[in-house]
């Protein structure tokens, strides 16, 4: 290259034609002087191509060959801030050029910051200034159209409600949610959702028309089995987990445990018996449970709830000994006694024998109510079979005691008769002790029915015939003493003429009555 020319005469710049092929010249407005009226000669074909311009021409385009030209192909475009300056954003596009985004395209929660990149698209090309004007929010917008795509999951905020749904607010696009959308169950009332931000599903795309058809149902439908999916491959047996109660059935409750709806049984609530799940448990609690056995190929998953506790029946034997009093509440009556919780999940049974010395008990609600508190004995306990014996009678004194010496074989004692059967007459001596007067022993005649001799609450003496206290059964009479038997043949003799008859009610002695419940009105 040569120097840049001088005002003296004797170096004027040499013709073009004259120039050497080693030689250069700058071009004007570049670097050399104005004063040079002749463009410099360049090597090879360039110089036929500036031959003949002016030195303005070949100024102008110079700059232009310095502006950068703006892109051919419009559409999105990565960029990355260079400066803040007023209300204007400088964006450097690369190879594309450079351009400016009005300040007011970024949100308050979203300032620009020199260094971020951002998505924009060119509006415009100024050259005079060599910029483009660029645009964020429809940048914004086309990526969001971009990722609209039917079965995708978004996000977006509820911004109003109208005939049959809401609208929802996706990164600048209108989207609408039907009623039936917004949850998986059908909600009373939908403006709950205003201003909550949302993950919905896209059922509809149109954008011709601009139209976007939005679930949250299917989100939330989504989401849920990824969370059950995620639990039934983490959870174990035997795992302690935190869980909500849903739905009850007779036969338990539903628990949400991390998406998976696991069955709390009825028999896994409690230790002791459960008739109801609605006194354990409610919808809506939130309970610990147990793992009692998963099986992922079917989604199943059993729980418990007493398995959290210790099991009363494992020393129960040597907390409750025969012969102890304990104290309880009766849970409930049925037709054989009456169960008695004595403490959390450990119930006993007092059956109908063993309720009352005194009374003919029938049915349990004869002498108890269900809540009612009472001090039974312990009669028996089988831990194996979790069982446990108690009884009420034993409270009081056993009318039977020393039966045997307060009525003697042969003593005539006042009683009242309680009930009639076939084959005779219960007389009650005193509470707790009652006696068969049989048939045969009601008349020295012979008669066909009880009540031919007599009635049901009446009062009678009666001869004391036999006692037996292991069996608690006496025998009665109404019939008077036998004479003396008169001297005759011999005793050998005498039995032999006895004829020997059945007794009738089909009973061989005396003592076949009451005691045997087939025969017990």
């Amino acid at each position: 290259m040569t120097s840049p020319p001088s005002d003296s005469s004797d170096q004027t710049p040499r013709p073009a034609e004259a120039a050497r092929p080693g030689d250069s010249a700058k071009p004007p407005g570049i670097e050399g002087t104005t004063a040079d009226p002749v463009p410099p000669a360049c090597a090879g074909s360039s110089a036929s191509v500036l031959d003949g311009l002016s030195a303005e021409e070949i100024e102008a385009m110079m700059k232009d060959v310095e502006r950068p030209a703006a892109p051919a192909a419009q559409g999105l475009y990565l960029g990355r801030i260079t400066e803040v300056l007023g209300e204007d954003v400088f964006v450097d596009l690369g190879p594309h050029g450079k351009g400016t985004v009005p300040v007011a395209e970024f949100g308050r929660d979203d300032p620009p910051a020199p260094g971020r990149e951002i998505h924009v698209m060119i509006q415009q090309f100024d050259p005079a200034g060599g910029y483009m004007v660029l645009s964020k929010k429809k940048a914004d917008r086309e990526l969001a159209w971009q990722g609209l795509r039917e079965r995708e999951i978004v996000e977006g905020r509820v911004t109003a409600m109208n005939k049959g749904g809401l609208e929802v607010n996706i990164r600048g696009i209108r989207a609408f949610m039907p009623a039936s959308q917004c949850d998986v169950h059908r909600m009373r009332d939908i403006s709950i959702l205003l201003s909550q931000d949302v993950r919905v599903e896209v059922l509809e795309v149109n954008r011709s028309k601009g139209e976007v058809v939005v679930s949250r149902r299917n989100a939330l439908i989504r989401d849920r089995e990824a969370a059950r999916r995620r639990t039934l491959d983490e959870i174990r047996e035997g795992d302690v987990r935190q869980g909500v109660v849903g739905n009850l059935t007779e036969y338990g409750a539903f628990v949400n445990i991390g998406g998976v709806d696991g069955l709390l049984h009825i028999s896994d609530m409690s230790w002791g018996r459960v008739p109801r799940p609605e006194e354990v448990v409610r919808p809506g609690q939130e309970i610990q449970v147990k793992v009692l056995k998963v099986d992922r190929a079917r989604g199943k998953v059993s729980l418990g709830l007493k398995q959290l506790v210790p099991n009363p029946w494992e020393d129960a034997d040597a907390r409750y000994t025969p012969g102890m009093r304990v104290r309880g509440r009766v849970t409930r009556l049925a037709e054989f006694g009456a169960f008695v919780e004595v403490e959390p999940g450990l119930e006993g049974l007092i059956p109908l024998s063993e309720m009352s010395w005194s009374r003919n008990v029938r049915q349990p609600s004869d002498l108890l109510q269900e809540g009612q508190t009472v001090e039974p004995v312990v009669l028996s306990i089988d831990k194996a079979k979790c069982r446990l014996s108690l009884g009420l009678k034993q409270t009081t004194e056993d009318p039977w005691a020393n039966i045997a010496q307060r009525y003697p074989k042969d003593a005539v004692v006042t009683g009242k008769v309680t009930r009639l059967a076939e084959f005779g007459a219960f007389v009650e001596l005193e509470p707790g002790v009652e006696g068969l007067v049989h048939i045969s022993e009601m008349s020295e005649r012979r008669i066909r029915k009880p009540d031919e001799v007599v009635q049901a609450g009446s009062e009678v003496k009666v001869r004391v015939l036999n006692v037996d206290t292991d069996k608690r059964r006496l025998s009665l009479s109404l019939r008077p003493p036998p004479k003396p038997a008169p001297k005759g043949p011999e005793p050998a003799a005498r039995e032999k003429a006895k004829r020997k008859r059945p007794l009738r009610g089909g009973l061989a002695s005396h003592f076949e009555w009451a005691g045997d419940s087939k025969i017990r009105l």
